[in-house]
Order: C-alpha cells, then structure tokens, then sequence
C-alpha cells in the first residue's frame, strides 16, 4: 500500500514538474536485486536516482549507491526507516536525504535535480567586446556563448514598430502605479530592446543573455538601456543579466530554475550603522511571488546612471524574508538571508 502510495504522489510531482520518471518495476529485497540494479543505473546513466526506503535494514545498499556510483541522489526514508547516524550520509556530495513524511520534500528534491539538467541544457549568449566563440561552464554544464558586441544594437537598429511592439509597450505603461521620468517614445523603445531579445535569442538558439549594457548605454548605441526589457524576459523565466557579469546572470538563472521566480540583480551598498543592505540596480524582476503570480507594484522610471530610458522601481514588500545569492565561480556561492527592510 505504500509503494502504491508512494509511485502515486511521485506520479503527481513529476506532471507538475515536467520531468520523466522511469521505475524499477519489483522491490529490491536482495542482493541479486540491487546487484541488477546498479549494472542498470551503470549502463544506462540517469540523472538522478530517487530511492524509498520500507525498512531500516535497507541502508547498506543507499551506502553503496551514494559512495560508488557517483550520481545525484534522492533518499526517501518515511519516519520510522531511519536513525539520526543514518542522515549522515547527506554530507556526501550530490545525496539528498529526506526522513520525514512531508512529500514537500521529495519535489523540493526533484526541483533540484531539474534545475540542474536545466543548466546543462541553457546556452546564454554573453555579449560584449568584439569576441566569437563558444564554451562549456565547469561544473554546471551551461554553454556560453559569446558573440560580439555590436550584433545586438545593430540587430535594434533594424527593429520596427510593430504592433507587437505597440501592444507590449501598451501593456508595461498600463500596469505600472505611475510613471515618472519615461516618455512615450522611452517607452517603445523598450519594447523594441525586448522583441530584438526574443529573436535574437531564437536565432542563436539561446534562452538566456547577458549584455554589455552599460558600456553601449555610455557610447549611445541604442538610445535606451535595455533594463525594462530586461525586468520582463525575467518575468518570463529567461535569464537577462546586466553588464556582461557572467557569474550574476548565473546567479539569476539559479533563482529561476531552482525557486521558479525572477531574482534583482543588484550592486550591494552597506548601511553598516544600521545594518542594512541597500540593493541598488536598474533591473529587478516584478513576479516576485513565483512565475504565473500576480505582479509586485512597479513604477517605470529611467536609468539611474545615464537618466535615459526605462527602469522598473519594482516596490518589495516590506517585511517579507528575502535570500541573497552569489556566484562567487562555478563551484562556489555564497547564500545569506534577510528581511525587506523598505524601497
């Protein structure tokens, strides 16, 4: 009845997650079981494993799966399969132990694991110098590619007012609480930075950019920095970093694969006497709650630095906990927590 119970809700996750789940058909019970087991996983490398456990005695095999065969693993052991020394076995790389009997856990687990598969399968395309090329980031598998910095205001250059454009911009000026600086024509040039985005990106075959922005902004290559455009590829869970920073827009990529929601992009600014951090940028996403959520309150104003354009003032709820991330390299973030303290 548990194992019914059990594939039942793993069923469920996986629809709402998108992803494929094969099953072992019978229970490993033996030795011959779990030695079939491991020449399958061997022979046809999954990317992940998720193994439940049904008695304590089981946890020789989880030792030997989570030490040898060296892919990412989901344990869980309902409440009453496991001791506290057997959590231990967290501590290895790529283990995820649950002991509990909240499924919550279990699709957490899963939401990990697509997240990784989901950088392996992003190719974001780094634009800024004069550079063509194309290469593999270590350890999460993203492909970068980088291409030149005047393919994108050249590709605006030619971006004409469409309807599309119109209904795009239409739809930013109308949502907003107000608008303060932006004019009309600001506007719609916002909406052409986003449509050269999207087809720019489809040409490449990419799904996410990060852009030499402020470095075109300062030589006026295009008359608007792309920063509005940018608030809304993230709300639609596509990756738009600011100033060609490979490791921010990594960062950002990391809060849409793995927490389903658009991340701010910021530089840090401390108030060491009050003990705040202010988060100063031109670009946060305005879906804080999670993608398919109601927008946050946003105002449409211009570029801090250039006071040209458009930028979304998106207004945080105040006293909501927060997460701070950072890619410090591909192998190493940096992860702290606070409350919203105001705007």
């Amino acid at each position: 009845s548990h194992e019914k119970e059990y594939r039942s809700k793993l069923e469920s996750s996986c629809k709402r997650l998108g992803i494929t789940a094969e099953y072992i058909e019978k229970p490993i019970s033996d030795e011959a079981g779990f030695t079939a087991l491991v020449n399958q996983i061997k022979n046809n490398k999954p990317d992940a494993l998720m193994v439940t456990l049904q008695h304590m005695q089981c946890w020789r095999w989880v030792n030997s799966i989570a030490k040898d065969l060296g892919i990412p693993l989901i344990v869980f052991a309902p409440v009453g399969t496991t001791f506290v020394g057997h959590v231990g076995i967290s501590r290895l790389p790529g283990v995820y132990v649950v002991s509990s009997l909240e499924w919550k856990a279990i699709e957490d687990g899963l939401q990990m694991i697509k997240a990784k598969r989901m950088f392996e399968d992003t190719r974001v395309l780094h634009i800024r110098r004069d550079i063509t090329e194309e290469t593999i980031m270590d350890n999460l598998g993203m492909k970068v590619k980088a291409i030149p910095r005047n393919t994108f205001n050249e590709r605006y250059n030619k971006m004409p007012v469409t309807e599309e454009v119109k209904d795009i911009a239409a739809t930013m000026r109308r949502r907003a609480l107000k608008v303060v600086e932006p004019t009309e024509e600001d506007i719609v040039n916002s909406a052409r930075v986003y449509t050269t985005a999207k087809r720019l990106m489809a040409d490449e075959q990419a799904n996410a950019l990060s852009m030499d922005c402020l470095g075109m902004v300062t030589d006026r290559l295009i008359p608007t920095p792309p920063c509005g455009a940018w608030s809304m590829l993230q709300d639609e869970g596509i990756t738009a970093g600011c100033e060609a920073d490979l490791m921010g827009a990594t960062t950002l990529m990391l809060t849409s694969y793995l927490l389903n929601r658009p991340g701010f992009m910021n530089d840090p600014v401390p108030d060491t006497y009050k003990n705040i951090l202010n988060a100063a940028h031109c670009v946060s996403g305005t879906r804080l709650d999670g993608f398919g959520k109601p927008q946050s309150p946003y105002i449409l104003r211009d570029h801090s630095e250039s006071s040209l354009g458009v930028s979304v003032q998106v207004l945080w709820p105040v006293g909501q906990p927060v997460t701070l991330l950072d890619f410090n390299n591909p192998a190493e973030i940096i992860v702290d927590t606070g409350v919203v303290a105001g705007n």
